[in-house]
């Protein structure tokens, strides 16, 4: 069937009235099943989302009884909600517009059923910066129900709801801390909030988890005026920025005794980051700290150039090592003249981005054909094996 403004009109006279919490539960549970269907396709889902008709029917499902068609429903707005514009539309059409919200509020309920579905659509909506400051602005207004504490507080209990998982509440956070009230309110000293999440910076169970929360805290790198507490003992993030990215290698007893306590003596058998992502993102982290003066003089006491020397010995991936490689090269270079420390506040011109840019663009090629170099050597040593 072509999906054209008859087939429109088509399905609206005789499908639309079954998406309703109303209908008999066989015909509901076909007419939500082919709009799923639908979402298999990208053309399928702009047919969907085009004007205020099928979206709003489909998101009334979602607090069905009848949980078969609950489901389905929330199945369908995850692979809606994966399109940037429906995303926003989700977001701000006056039809759906708390809807957003509305699943953020459920999620924090401990024995929320499709509390995973839930995550997956709030997630991907508030992948859109827009969209994320518009959440965040629910949750700051005086009557929200939601708090930034009660999101974290849910996040660190594993086992929290029954039902779910909850992993994708880490990217949740993550997405919300792109506004910048956000990440104040994490960094309240006085509430402590930041300090919750650090022990997830190593949390084995769910790379999805352990990634939301290590882009939580590279956001809130990006708030300069708080570099100096969040390296103090007070909240120790360097190292837990550090330790996923070392190994066991043996140091001399120099560099050994400069670095933080937790970084001394790691066993042999010490294992770093898994993702490459991930990597690059703890990487990306240290330099975002590194554009503040006090926090570039700490990074360097603190000796963390050895741990990323023998990264970027060890690692394979390309845009991870051009990462480990640009931190390390500002790491050990004589700082700038009186005036530049900050180098936040430096404006590069136009053309010297360009080349820069341009530097790295060789290097990373470079890294990648090493890579594939490797790769095609040890191809050539299984086979005379």
């Amino acid at each position: 069937m072509a999906l054209d403004q008859t087939t429109k009109l088509l399905l609206e006279k005789e499908m639309l009235p079954f998406l309703t919490p109303s209908a008999r539960p066989d015909v509901k549970s076909i007419a939500v099943r082919y709009f799923l269907e639908m979402t298999g396709s990208k053309e399928g889902r702009d047919f969907i989302a085009e004007g205020n008709t099928f979206i709003p029917a489909i998101i009334s499902l979602t607090t069905d009884t009848q949980l078969d068609a609950a489901k389905d429903a929330f199945l369908t707005l995850i692979n809606l909600s994966s399109e940037d514009t429906i995303s926003w539309k989700l977001m701000h059409n006056d039809a759906t517009s708390t809807f957003i919200m509305d699943l953020l509020q459920k999620i924090l309920q401990p024995d929320f059923k499709f509390a995973d579905e839930a995550c997956s659509i709030v997630s991907n909506v508030t992948r859109i910066p827009s969209c994320a400051k518009h959440l965040a602005e629910q949750v700051l207004a005086d009557n929200s129900k939601v708090t930034i504490e009660k999101i974290v507080s849910v996040l660190c209990q594993i086992n929290y709801n029954k039902h779910a998982a909850l992993h994708y509440l880490g990217l949740i956070l993550s997405n919300l801390t792109q506004v910048s009230e956000i990440r104040k309110i994490i960094m309240d000293k006085e509430k402590r909030i930041i300090q919750k999440l650090l022990p997830f910076t190593e949390y084995a169970d769910s790379l999805t988890r352990r990634g939301g929360i290590l882009g939580t805290l590279k956001n809130c790198c990006f708030e300069y005026d708080y570099h100096q507490w969040l390296l103090s003992e007070d909240v120790d993030l360097l190292t837990r920025l550090l330790l996923p990215l070392a190994g066991g290698e043996e140091l001399d007893e120099d560099d050994m005794d400069k670095l933080p306590i937790d970084l001394q003596y790691l066993p042999p058998d010490k294992k770093r980051e898994s993702d490459p992502d991930l990597r690059t993102m703890l990487i990306e982290s240290i330099m975002q700290l590194c554009s503040t003066k006090c926090g570039r003089l700490f990074i360097k006491e603190k000796n963390a150039y050895v741990i990323l020397r023998e990264l970027h010995k060890w690692e394979k991936d390309p845009k991870a090592k051009l990462a480990c490689q640009n931190l390390c090269e500002l790491l050990i270079s004589d700082e700038p003249e009186q005036g530049m420390e900050d180098l936040h506040q430096v404006e590069v011109p136009a053309h010297l981005q360009q080349k820069f840019n341009e530097l790295d663009l060789a290097l990373l090629k470079t890294f990648e054909e090493e890579d594939k170099a490797k790769d095609n050597s040890n191809d050539c040593q299984q086979s005379l094996k």
